[in-house]
């Protein structure tokens, strides 16, 4: 390839598409989001079982969170995967919400 096709490419890559290293730090901060997450869901759910509160909530908002990505990336991708686990994962944030409407009623 001489300089005019190399910049020819160059200038043809969309400006808002990422790299490979964007969305590798992408998808790392997404897991390390989600591990946060967890952990903060285990914290609230400590305190919740010392004061004798419901905790099923916390973590059907946790399930539904990621039952959305999951979802997100069977709409990009079309794969059985992803969708078996955001149906798995909606599931359980479903239970989730009625064992907690029903602790609280």
């Amino acid at each position: 390839m001489n300089k005019e096709e190399i910049l020819k490419k160059a200038q043809s890559k969309k400006r808002n598409s990422l790299d490979e290293m964007e969305m590798d730090i992408l998808l790392r901060s997404n897991h390390v989001g989600l591990l946060v997450g967890l952990i903060a869901c285990l914290i609230v759910m400590a305190i919740n079982i010392y004061f004798d509160q419901p905790y099923q909530d916390i973590y059907a908002i946790y399930c539904a969170i990621v039952c959305a990505q999951y979802v997100y990336k069977w709409i990009r991708q079309r794969e059985k995967t992803p969708l078996f686990c955001a149906v798995l994962w909606g599931f359980t944030s479903i239970l989730l919400f009625v064992v907690y409407f029903m602790k609280i009623i």
